[in-house]
């Protein structure tokens, strides 16, 4: 099969939507099939074609935006959106002759390039919902929810011919969001880099301080909905326990907030802000980590996934905590105290005594860790998610020929 993937974020960027584009494109390749990426042109070193893993990739000129706080002030916002790359795309059409296109996140601006281009050349498009459009400041909410489920709705879910759902709050929110169109649930592949671990994870140690320390191990962008405002509340109990332990928070840095709450608590010294680092030394953090804590602060946290970073921790066999929905992944996969531990939001005191009981247990910490293991292996091998991607493209292709 030919499939063209559209993503403004694509390594070197690191954000979830952008490493399962990445890994999504280079296991379709191994089976046998032609994938080509389009994303933006970022920097001016970034070449403007080139072949990753077997994979083209092609990167249209963009104009990079200015942090935003409506944007959570991530770093990597473009646009791309001109009649130049309008033409540099129907070229890479017109070359790769795509049986199905694959957008990536609907809210950012290639996502109305990929409709132009399933009109213009009668092509299936389908897009995976990466994120729920939502805002920690009920101000911005005002602004979003009408963008999402107004212009968004008309401009591109509406004109797409499959809503990829990667968990069951996602198929919610979409349902929610933009009524009852045509989806498919097709969870996140779950792989970390082969790469030499022990050589880096001493050199983390180094350049961390991290010799002798129990590691509470954070991935991921830190800004207002993941600002990790529980866990450094939690620490001034769990440091009474463990004097030694330190938050170790992987991740663009696009807030003051957990910093700010650090110092006022006085516990600075024990919260280490890495910013971000490429995807392939995340084994390696894994490796040093005690726990992992991923943590999302939503309204509701029976709407709240996992999220990509949490996976691969359980994939590397780690204990993660999580505020989530247990059943994202379907009825009975995770299980609180099994596979995952389940805490409460809004509740640092339980979360303290939670993490102490689990930092004073390693056997606990193995026999979870390695259920969670064995979880991503039944259910989010790439073999699984390829073969469901594909009957998905199949499908989709189907249904706009009829």
């Amino acid at each position: 099969m030919k499939i063209c993937m559209l993503s403004n974020l694509f390594p070197p960027v690191v954000s979830g939507s952008s490493t399962q584009c990445s890994l999504l494109s280079q296991e379709l390749v191994k089976r046998g099939h032609e994938v080509c990426v389009v994303t933006a042109r970022l920097t001016s070193d970034q070449p403007e074609q080139e072949v990753i893993a077997g994979v083209t990739v092609y990167r249209l000129p963009a104009l990079r935006l200015p942090r935003m706080g409506i944007a959570l002030n991530f770093p990597w916002l473009s646009y791309t959106f001109t009649p130049a790359n309008q033409a540099r795309l129907a070229q890479i059409i017109e070359r790769h002759q795509p049986e199905v296109l694959h957008l990536h996140n609907h809210m950012l601006d290639l996502a109305l390039s990929a409709v132009r281009m399933r009109d213009r050349f009668h092509i299936p498009l389908v897009v995976t919902l990466h994120t729920m459009i939502k805002h920690a400041n009920p101000f911005y909410n005002l602004i979003l929810y009408p963008a999402d489920r107004i212009f968004l709705r008309l401009a591109v879910t509406n004109r797409s011919d499959v809503l990829v759902h990667p968990d069951v709050n996602i198929a919610e929110y979409s349902h929610e969001a933009f009524g009852d169109r045509p989806g498919a649930l097709v969870p996140y592949g779950v792989s970390l880099p082969q790469t030499e671990v022990e050589s880096m994870v001493a050199e983390l140690k180094d350049r961390y301080n991290l010799h002798g320390k129990r590691v509470i191990l954070s991935l991921g962008h830190v800004h207002e909905i993941r600002n990790r405002r529980d866990i450094i509340e939690a620490l001034p109990t769990i440091l009474e326990h463990f004097s030694e332990t330190v938050v170790l928070i992987v991740g663009t840095v696009a807030t003051d907030t957990p910093a700010a709450l650090a110092r006022k608590l006085g516990v600075e010294h024990a919260v280490i802000f890495t910013g971000a680092v490429p995807h392939v030394q995340i084994p390696a953090f894994l490796a040093l980590a005690d726990v992992e804590a991923h943590w999302l602060n939503q309204d509701d946290p029976e709407k709240t996934s996992l999220g990509i970073a949490s996976l691969e921790a359980m994939g590397a066999g780690k204990t993660i905590l999580a505020a989530a929905n247990p059943d994202t992944y379907g009825r009975g996969l995770l299980r609180d105290g099994e596979n995952i531990v389940l805490v409460r939001a809004d509740n640092p005191a339980q979360l303290a005594q939670t993490i102490i009981s689990l930092l004073g247990d390693d056997e606990k910490r193995r026999i979870i860790g390695e259920a969670a293991r064995k979880t991503i292996e039944a259910h989010f091998s790439w073999n699984s998610v390829c073969q469901r991607t594909l009957e998905m493209y199949s499908n989709a292709i189907t249904s706009f020929q009829s």
